[in-house]
């Protein structure tokens, strides 16, 4: 790990503790499942269809994904600088609403209304920070299921 990534990690673990500590107790469960590491965060591949997430340090995309998606690997990513940023607030601030916007009742409503799921403040300032901080890595899927860099 360069020495960035190591302070992500440690940032995260300290002044992000709550939330890191619920991303790892989620990474836990679902352990088996294809993951890598990505700019310092942990990034899993979960079977989760309804979606993704990030929580503190750690990314959960849908299993659905696929590596060329770096338009959503970044997005999650950007919510990882969020709670770099907001630390404590974190849960208050971006996941709770963050959270609820997800649900079917606020889907549904965005659909009957024409409203993008980036309409939510803490989405569209996902969207930014990835486009500002997500690195775009070459990453492919193996026959085996597994994420893979591709080689320089």
């Amino acid at each position: 790990m360069s020495a960035k990534q190591v302070l992500y990690v440690m940032w995260q673990w300290t002044w992000g503790f709550a939330q890191t500590l619920a991303g790892a107790v989620i990474f836990l469960i679902f352990w088996r499942c294809p993951h890598f590491r990505y700019q310092g965060a942990v990034v899993t591949v979960w079977p989760i269809k309804s979606g993704s997430m990030s929580v503190g340090g750690f990314l959960f995309l849908h299993p659905g994904w696929q590596p060329g998606n770096q338009k959503l690997l970044a997005h999650e990513y950007g919510h990882t600088v969020q709670s770099l940023i907001l630390g404590p607030l974190y849960l208050f601030v971006i996941g709770i609403p963050s959270f609820l916007w997800a649900l079917p009742p606020a889907t549904r409503w965005r659909a009957r209304h024409k409203i993008p799921y980036s309409a939510l403040y803490t989405e569209r300032w996902a969207d930014r920070n990835g486009a500002r901080f997500a690195k775009k890595p070459k990453l492919r899927r193996t026959s085996d299921g597994k994420i893979r860099r591709e080689p320089a």
